[in-house]
């Protein structure tokens, strides 16, 4: 009887403020050797009642437990009163130092390139990025603890630091191309039919928003993502065909001469207009490095027998 009224005082100085040095650490104690709900909140009122019963009988057998071991005591008046204000503090620490931390709001950095205009962009992680010309990236300047990811428009070449408990993810249209550290090749201007994923290095999965496939891609692979069908195939290729770029090569393999004069915009900065419409369809094989663009039209002229006239920046083609 003596130890409940010590108790009972003690615990009245608790929720009054005023306990003393030893009774703070007593309950101290009691608390760190609550065992509730693993650091969750209480999902319904039945989980709330047993939480609070558990609490109960810790609190009797902590302090009582000589006499709980010979007899059960009925609780006095107050017990009830006391274990739902120490459920409200234990609820209320539980959500304050129990739940997830929320992760630092990540400030994005943007670099952009003109036409005829590359960048190369070192992250923090040590990844290295090549910005082929009109193209834009977002990227933090700080990755956040989880998660490498990046945002592109356009084209690059990634070489991406190994990492593999903080995966890099390239998000661009609808696809989220996810990697742990290799090279790779993204091409997706807005004005594209296709999404152009090519594997130089490593392992990459692709996959498309609203789709549960993943494609795996390794090195020589090529994913052509088609955003109007929403499908995509996969193709054999030499890699270097699609980073010879990045060593101021021009190579055409069989495209369209529609698509070849685009990628000529953007690499001379420059307005092409066809004005023949048979000609947009003319598929033309080619390879130039480091040529002016009256070369390349005279190189692409006599393959798909076509002329041209450039005046300043706008060029003719017939």
């Amino acid at each position: 009887m003596q130890n409940r009224k010590k108790l009972n005082a003690s615990f009245k100085r608790l929720f009054r403020k005023d306990a003393n040095l030893q009774e703070r650490q007593l309950f101290a104690r009691w608390f760190s050797s609550l065992d509730l709900s693993n650091g969750q909140i209480f999902s319904n009122p039945q989980e709330e009642l047993q939480i609070k019963d558990k609490m109960e009988q810790h609190l009797h057998s902590h302090f009582f437990p000589v006499e709980q071991q010979t007899r059960i005591r009925k609780l006095p008046t107050w017990f009830p009163l006391a274990t739902a204000a120490m459920l409200t503090i234990v609820a209320g620490t539980i959500w304050l130092i129990g739940m997830p931390k929320k992760e630092q709001q990540l400030i994005l950095e943007e670099t952009i390139t003109r036409a005829a205009e590359r960048k190369i962009i070192t992250l923090g992680d040590g990844s290295v990025i090549t910005l082929n010309n009109d193209s834009r990236i977002k990227y933090p300047k700080v990755f956040s603890d989880t998660l490498r990811e990046v945002y592109l428009e356009g084209e690059a070449f990634f070489d991406v630091a190994k990492n593999k408990y903080k995966p890099f993810v390239v998000k661009t249209g609808k696809l989220s191309i996810k990697v742990l550290g290799t090279s790779f090749n993204i091409k997706h201007y807005s004005a594209d039919q296709n999404i152009n994923v090519v594997v130089a290095t490593g392992k990459v999965g692709v996959k498309a928003a609203g789709q549960h496939q993943t494609w795996l891609l390794t090195p020589g692979h090529q994913l052509l993502y088609d955003k109007l069908n929403a499908s995509a195939v996969q193709n054999l290729v030499d890699p270097a065909d699609y980073i010879a770029w990045q060593r101021s090569e021009l190579i055409f393999k069989d495209e369209r001469l529609e698509d070849i004069c685009k990628r000529l915009e953007r690499w001379y900065d420059v307005k092409i207009t066809i004005r023949n419409a048979q000609l947009k369809n003319k598929r033309i094989s080619l390879k130039q490095k480091n040529e002016s663009l009256s070369t390349v039209l005279k190189m692409l002229g006599i393959v798909g027998d076509f002329k041209h006239q450039i005046n300043g920046r706008a060029v003719e083609i017939w």
